[in-house]
């Protein structure tokens, strides 16, 4: 349109000069005419000259404008190309999308990129319907509508190329107009899918951080804080404005020194990162341990602009470290004490052993005066007690591991009970008396003291102190007594003058096997057992044990029981057995139930001097036929463990036909309940082994008083 406007133009121009150039030719042939006064040459000159005008302006137009016309036409055609095929270029180099479309909502133009990505084959001439899904055809041609109005329209959008890909796009459209007038739409599209994609992830990342358990802090190059999560406020108890622009330091528990925090300010500075346990402050002064993991983010110029720390509370586990170190210290130190316990008994069973062993043989020399043969028969009873004892201790520690220890309240006469403890201990240390005073403390004993407690249990415990104390005390006295509290507990107290205990081994002296690598224990003999017996079977009482003591300022046991007053009776202040002299039972036959013959035998030697006929069985099954043969049996000494029928079902049985011939149950096996048991089976006494003849006797005498 406008090469044609441009063409008309020049073409008026050239026809302008021509008239111009005629008319100045014209007038020239007038003047001459006018100067010769010739009216037909007048004539004839202005005819001439109009011919001569038409005719210079064809040849003019036809020699020169024409051709002109026609060069200026191809000049601006090329322009115009040139200018198109530029244009084309810098929008096929575009790293976007351009189109162009129709009324019709028809593609007309796409650029190379959305050739790539769409293809024109797919898009070019064709209605959104032809290209998209009806859903997104139908928000493309309402766009396009809203573009035809006058609307700029921006938009972002999925659309799928030619792959069936789906890509985000950004675009733009807009109206313009073609050469004919006619409405066009103009669009830009710029693609975003990675721009979307890496906001996503950045979503996902930030509610990840957000939502972790462990703390995570994001600080200036100075360590000036910049962000925490949810996870810091709520281990430090800091909430998240307090924190803002605050040093990490408002955490510093100064638990460590400044070379610790120095080391690690060097390494992450120089771009490395860090690793290792701090120990922090919460905002209450609580103080906890963290594993921390710092490391540094850099710019393009590679300067680190910030820190990130992660953080994780290990305080539990670190106490569960702490928990496991000292189970393992506890579990080697057991270890050791068990091994050196073993050690310590193997020498507490070999040293009487070796008495008992040695000096039984020497009995048997006939030329071996009397005096000794009664030295040595008190020296083989001295140590048998001893391992009687040990053996005893052995067994109540394992009970009270096996949880079997049970205990027996009953009416207990307190001053009695010490006061023949008292007399019992006076004759076992006759032959220390000039070097240690054995003191009974009596301020209490102004009136009889009666409790609801387990007497045996309690004459154990004491006796346990007592012994310890003189194991320990070379010279100078040894005191026990009591006296009521007014808290509603009997106070127990046995003070000796001996070496004394070290502070620090105050509490291990009541540890299981903790005396048998006690410095105290030296060449004093003992298995280390007793004050751990004592202390459980205190607390089994329901009360405490303690000490109070110094290294070579002696000791001062103290235990408590609960005071439970019970009126004495007439007749029951002593707890002390009654022993009987040999009865006469010549006149009688007694059952001896018993698979060991030695055993038999012993029991034989000590019924000797009752002139009383002694029977044996050594299987139940004997037993059982003797029985009931019906014979005229006076008393059965019944041992628990029968090699066929065992002692409790042999009783059973005896009582199914005899409900009166008196039993006496004897037995190895002191188990807890055992006793309860055979008495309500119907047996009327219940001796544990080793037997003694004191002991028998008693039992045989009850036994006999009870059947006449």
């Amino acid at each position: 349109m406008q090469l044609k406007k441009k063409t008309q133009f020049r073409a008026v121009l050239s026809l302008m000069a021509v008239i111009l150039i005629s008319t100045a030719f014209l007038s020239f042939i007038l003047v001459v005419a006018y100067l010769n006064n010739s009216h037909l040459a007048m004539a004839a000159a202005t005819v001439f000259t109009v011919l001569a005008a038409l005719l210079v302006s064809m040849l003019f137009y036809h020699t020169y404008n024409i051709p002109l016309i026609r060069f200026w036409q191809r000049a601006e055609q090329q322009t115009i190309l040139r200018t198109r095929k530029q244009f084309a270029d810098f929008m096929d180099d575009l790293p976007l999308g351009v189109f162009i479309k129709n009324d019709q909502s028809r593609p007309v133009y796409l650029n190379k990129y959305m050739d790539q990505i769409f293809g024109k084959s797919n898009c070019l001439g064709k209605t959104p319907y032809n290209i998209s899904d009806r859903e997104t055809a139908n928000r493309i041609v309402d766009e396009d509508k809203r573009v035809l109005a006058g609307e700029s329209v921006m938009v972002e959008e999925v659309l799928t190329d030619k792959n069936g890909k789906e890509r985000v796009y950004m675009t733009h459209k807009f109206c313009m107009r073609e050469e004919n007038e006619d409405l066009q739409i103009g669009g830009i599209s710029i693609e975003i899918t990675r721009r979307r994609e890496a906001e996503y992830k950045l979503r996902i990342l930030s509610k990840a951080i957000r939502n972790s358990p462990v703390c995570v802090i994001i600080t200036d190059s100075a360590g000036n804080i910049e962000y925490v999560n949810p996870a810091f406020v709520k281990s430090t108890g800091y909430s998240f404005a307090e924190v803002m622009g605050e040093n990490m330091k408002i955490i510093n528990s100064q638990k460590h020194d400044k070379t610790f925090f120095r080391d690690m300010w060097i390494k992450i500075k120089s771009g490395k990162d860090w690793q290792g346990e701090i120990l922090n402050k919460k905002k209450d002064g609580t103080l906890f341990w963290e594993l921390v993991s710092i490391s540094s983010i850099k710019n393009r110029e590679s300067e680190i602009t910030h820190f990130v720390a992660i953080k994780d509370d290990i305080s539990k586990r670190k106490q569960i470290e702490d928990a496991m170190l000292r189970a393992k210290e506890q579990a080697e130190e057991s270890d050791r004490l068990k091994s050196a316990f073993l050690a310590n008994m193997s020498h507490e069973i070999r040293t009487p052993m070796n008495a008992i062993v040695g000096l039984s043989g020497l009995l048997a020399d006939p030329e071996l005066p009397l005096s000794e043969k009664k030295s040595f028969s008190d020296i083989i009873k001295e140590n048998s007690g001893v391992l009687l004892q040990l053996i005893d201790d052995i067994v109540d520690i394992s009970k009270i591991e096996a949880g079997q220890i049970m205990m027996r309240p009953a009416k207990c006469h307190i001053n009695s009970l010490l006061t023949e403890m008292y007399e019992s201990f006076k004759l076992q240390i006759k032959d220390r008396e000039s070097k240690v005073r054995f003191i009974l403390g009596k301020e209490s004993f102004s009136r009889e003291i009666c409790t609801f407690t387990d007497g045996n249990r309690l004459r154990q415990v004491i006796s346990n102190l007592i012994s310890n104390a003189f194991k320990f005390t070379e010279e100078g006295s040894v005191e026990f007594g009591f006296r009521i509290r007014s808290d509603g507990f009997i106070l127990f107290y046995v003070k000796d003058t001996g070496i004394g205990i070290p502070e620090d081994k105050h509490e291990l002296v009541f540890d299981r096997f903790g005396q048998a690598d006690n410095e105290r224990t030296g060449n004093h003999r003992g298995a280390g057992l007793g004050l751990s017996i004592s202390k459980s079977l205190v607390e089994l009482m329901g009360g405490s044990i303690w000490l109070e003591s110094e290294k070579g300022s002696g000791s001062c046991f103290s235990f408590t029981i609960p005071y439970q007053p019970v009126t004495p009776s007439s007749g029951e202040t002593s707890t002390k057995p009654k022993y009987a002299e040999y009865p006469s039972l010549k006149e009688h036959t007694i059952l001896v139930t018993e698979d060991i013959e030695v055993n038999y035998r012993l029991i034989e030697a000590l019924l000797k001097e009752t002139g009383a006929k002694i029977l044996w069985a050594g299987t139940g099954k004997e037993a059982l036929q003797i029985i009931s043969n019906g014979g005229d049996l006076s008393l059965v000494l019944l041992d628990l463990n029968m090699p066929d029928i065992d002692g409790f079902h042999i009783l059973q049985e005896i009582r199914k036909t005899n409900k009166d011939l008196p039993v006496i149950i004897q037995t190895a096996y002191a188990m807890n309940g055992e006793k309860e048991r055979c008495m309500q089976a119907g047996c009327n006494n219940y001796l544990t082994k080793p037997i003694q003849i004191d002991q028998l006797l008693s039992a045989i005498h009850e036994c006999m008083i009870q059947r006449d």
